[in-house]
């Protein structure tokens, strides 16, 4: 394909993305950025707030895919928590994109690629930067982030994934539950609060530390999204975290497998495709 046909059908995919906001329909991009995790929300009302970037400069060219040429605005960024494979790309980000509201946990993780976002954070000419606290609800039109985790004791935790930020979006009758790094013993915490759900994008890139039996029953996903880079070291996802979600009765997206994952909803159920299919 030459370079001009590539320009063209990056358009023409954009704008079909655009048209879909104007008909009223939320879309969720769980972008394929290798080991890590990033996602964006493009609300009916045309809001977008991406959670996590990755871990490096990719994510700006995952953004450019799905955003049109000359959109540099983005409505919120989150940071869930700062490992290198969450906020790696984040500081690329705010310094590309006019970014509205800048939200983080609070963590003060001393690693390079920490204090690289944390300066850009705060160098973002207009953004609102908060610290994310369990009960926080984000509404973006008839969208809404609800803040489930953490607490103000997370951040005294040794283990930085305690300390995660975890949402539920919901738009309608479709739920989503965004569990960042979430460990077991966060999702123990979260049983009698997140609800049954239609989505679960799954804690730390189907670790067997998260997706637990006794959560995953509780939830009830009807459909499960794991983040992970092919081949990747840690072995994830975990087998038994795959037959967890299976025996749930759950269908399995996967991002080192299927590439990036759309999910898109009326308010109705949510339907989910791979990009790597042609509809």
């Amino acid at each position: 394909m030459t370079l001009l046909a590539l320009v063209v059908a990056s358009l023409l995919f954009a704008l079909e993305s655009r048209t879909m906001v104007a008909q009223g329909a939320l879309r969720v991009w769980f972008f394929d950025v290798g080991q890590g995790d990033a996602t964006l929300i493009m609300t009916p009302t045309g809001e977008q707030i991406l959670i996590d970037g990755g871990p490096d400069r990719a994510v700006l060219a995952k953004l450019g895919e799905v955003m049109l040429p000359w959109d540099r605005t983005l409505d919120a960024v989150v940071a869930t928590h700062p490992d290198a494979d969450h906020i790696g790309g984040l500081a690329a980000v705010l310094e590309t994109y006019e970014v509205a509201r800048a939200v983080y946990n609070g963590d003060t993780k001393d690693t390079d690629i920490a204090a690289a976002f944390d300066e850009a954070r705060e160098h973002e000419p207009g953004a609102v930067t908060e610290m994310g606290r369990k009960g926080t609800v984000l509404a973006f039109g008839d969208v809404t982030l609800t803040e489930l985790w953490p607490d103000a004791s997370a951040l005294r935790d040794e283990d930085a994934n305690v300390a995660s930020i975890v949402y539920r979006l919901d738009y309608g009758d479709t739920s989503v539950l965004l569990m960042g790094d979430a460990p077991e013993s966060v999702e123990d915490r979260l049983r009698s609060v997140a609800g049954d759900i239609d989505v679960l994008r799954t804690g730390h890139h189907g670790s067997a530390t998260s997706s637990s039996y006794r959560f995953v029953e509780s939830v009830r996903p009807e459909v499960a999204v794991i983040s992970c880079g092919i081949d990747n070291r840690y072995g994830h996802p975990h087998p038994v975290v795959l037959d967890r979600l299976s025996d749930a009765g759950a269908r399995i997206w996967r991002t080192d497998l299927d590439g990036d994952v759309l999910l898109t909803s009326d308010g109705g159920e949510p339907f989910l495709r791979s990009a790597f299919l042609p509809f």
